[in-house]
């Protein structure tokens, strides 16, 4: 992989669910942790979908476009999401599309590449989660370390994409991944949905939950785990320099924490990726870990992690 973060890469984990009709700006706000009646079509937002109980079916990025609002999500989550979706929306005039086979999702990050598509976006946003749209699509600014961005493209911003970029100029996905990671930007997958309250994703630290707006489903729990202080549990960066070990790191893993000279239960692999040699990952882990701690794979005992800085405040 690169180490100077210029690269595109097809992002073929995510897809999209879309609502349109007269009622769906008042069903979805029914749905998420985010206020969707204040969203813009300049503006991404961060959120999570829950259960009745407040637990995160997945985690997704929200755009509006042309009146139609997008949530951006992994596939694996997608299915289950969005059958509860369209288990209450039967009740609303709201349509609620998988739109993933309609759209083309990439991540560019550095400069040289960036301006390799300035034809398709001469002027992209630094200001995070800011949006530019045009006929070929739009493109997301994340930029919580370094700016980077998701495209979401048409076909014909596809063919646009194909012909100033060449396929041989494409890394895998695992890059952008990394990039996630290192900016605990927390992931749900199929393996992890229907886990974790919103809060043990830091979705508070990054704008993706609001707690004054009305109810929506699981709003009880994600409001008692922050005003009773009951969460014990947030997203924290594990790395480990390792250029011998070929373990699978897999979605799901449970982690263990190191007590003197014993290890004992310590949380769950979110995500991982690796990046100039470093085995990253994302987990969920005790709120009171600290930077340095260290802990370990289960299944992989000989796999020791030490924890990193977060980029933000979780408190």
């Amino acid at each position: 992989m690169s180490s100077s973060n210029e690269f595109i890469t097809q992002l073929k984990s995510l897809s999209c669910i879309t609502f349109s009709g007269p009622q769906a700006k008042e069903y979805l706000q029914g749905q998420v942790t985010i206020d969707v009646t204040k969203m813009s079509n300049d503006k991404a937002r961060l959120g999570a979908h829950c259960d009745f109980k407040g637990k995160a079916w997945s985690v997704f990025t929200a755009f509006l476009s042309q009146d139609v609002f997008h949530l951006l999500m992994h596939k694996s989550a997608l299915e289950k999401s969005l059958a509860e979706f369209k288990k209450y929306g039967v009740f609303s005039k709201v349509e609620i599309e998988d739109c993933g086979d309609d759209l083309y999702f990439y991540g560019i990050s550095g400069s040289e590449m960036l301006a390799s598509i300035k034809t398709m976006f001469t002027e992209l946003p630094e200001e995070h989660l800011n949006i530019v749209s045009n006929d070929y699509g739009l493109a997301i600014c994340l930029n919580i370390s370094l700016p980077r961005y998701i495209l979401v493209l048409n076909l014909t911003g596809k063919e646009k994409l194909e012909q100033l970029i060449s396929y041989n100029q494409f890394t895998e996905e695992g890059e952008w991944d990394a990039l996630n990671i290192l900016d605990a930007i927390p992931l749900v997958t199929a393996e992890t949905s229907n886990e974790f309250v919103p809060q043990m994703l830091n979705l508070q630290a990054i704008g993706g939950i609001d707690f004054d707006k009305g109810c929506y489903m699981g709003q009880e729990t994600v409001a008692r785990t922050k005003f009773l202080g009951r969460n014990k549990r947030a997203a924290y960066i594990l790395s480990r320099r390792d250029t011998t070990t070929s373990a699978e790191i897999v979605t799901g893993m449970p982690l263990e924490k190191q007590a003197g000279d014993n290890w004992r239960s310590g949380g769950t692999v979110l995500q991982s990726a690796e990046l100039d040699g470093k085995k990253l990952i994302l987990g969920v882990l005790a709120n009171d870990t600290q930077t340095g701690d260290v802990l370990r794979l289960k299944e992989v005992p000989e796999l020791q992690f030490e924890v990193s800085a977060l980029p933000y405040n979780i408190d």
